[in-house]
């Protein structure tokens, strides 16, 4: 999907000056909510270089994003002119990229080294919604002759590096997917760089939840266990925001999940509850409290656990 002009895009039009300001800290000031980032761009020795004419593209956190990060994470990136240039540095993009050119999983790399993960979901026949490593897209293309502005209501932090699968075998909360992950021969495909996926990721209390014995027979089973690991995985990216905006997804298994969600901190997947979004370089980890059971094994399972 590749945006065209006579879509709508929700969170529409800069609020910037309609006359095109020069510089990328030019157009933070005329926006009026990046005080807080234009303090740190100066902090990180950043602030002459975003006076400059670039090209440059910013994706900007507005005030309320930071004012959103835990105390202690802005103690330690005001404390560590360091890790703060290399954090804001995830932000900056050397080139001039609008909304136009943006495609749903397009991977733009930035000054720091890292990429920036587009996302485009569809709200409406008319409207989409853009995020950028799942941080909403708020206020598109403010324009400077040096490059554009794209304010986002979130933090790219903490960094983006590892595969869902370092995730989940460096988490001790995943061990038990990591061994089933494992045992179902699916470590290549979450390990792929080049991925693109979201795996519903259960704790291991989520496993744990399970009626006794079923997990130890799925274990033994490995077509039974990569039917249930698959139900878990989509082929695609859905970060909260897209999450929010889905009704049912098709999953690798085949079968459909149901997404109901009353917020972006509220989602329910199936019976499951996100408890928190982990983004890795081929994807996302969508971390739930519950397994999911594709609706046509739970007999099954339940009745084959000690085979």
């Amino acid at each position: 999907m590749k945006l065209v002009s006579v879509i709508t895009v929700l969170w529409l039009a800069c609020v910037a000056n309609a006359q095109w300001p020069l510089s990328i800290i030019d157009v933070l000031e005329k926006i009026g909510n990046e005080t807080t980032l234009i303090s740190l761009t100066k902090q990180a020795g950043l602030y002459d270089k975003l006076s400059g004419l670039g090209p440059f593209t910013m994706f900007a956190p507005n005030d309320r994003a930071f004012e959103l990060l835990p105390k202690d994470v802005m103690n330690k990136l005001q404390s560590n002119k360091t890790l703060l240039k290399e954090v804001l540095e995830a932000h900056i993009v050397t080139d001039k990229v609008p909304i136009v050119d943006w495609t749903n999983d397009m991977l733009i790399p930035t000054m720091g080294g890292q990429n920036i993960r587009i996302n485009i979901y569809d709200v409406s026949p008319m409207a989409i919604t853009l995020t950028a490593n799942g941080a909403g897209v708020v206020n598109p293309d403010c324009h400077a002759i040096a490059g554009f502005v794209q304010t986002i209501d979130l933090v790219m932090y903490p960094l983006i590096n590892g595969t869902i699968m370092t995730e989940i075998t460096s988490n001790t909360n995943l061990s038990t997917l990591a061994n089933a992950v494992s045992k179902a021969g699916l470590v290549p495909t979450l390990s792929a760089s080049n991925g693109n996926f979201t795996i519903f990721a259960p704790t291991n209390a989520a496993f744990a939840k399970l009626p006794a014995g079923v997990l130890d027979g799925l274990l033994k089973n490995v077509t039974a266990l990569k039917n249930v690991l698959t139900y878990h995985v989509l082929s695609d990216v859905y970060n909260r925001v897209g999450l929010y905006y889905s009704h049912t997804l098709r999953t690798m298994e085949g079968k459909n999940v149901t997404i109901k969600a009353t917020s972006r901190e509220s989602i329910m997947v199936n019976n499951a509850a996100v408890l928190t979004e982990i983004s890795k370089i081929n994807g996302v980890l969508q971390v739930i409290d519950t397994v999911l059971i594709p609706p046509t094994m739970h007999f099954e399972l339940v009745h084959n656990k000690d085979k």
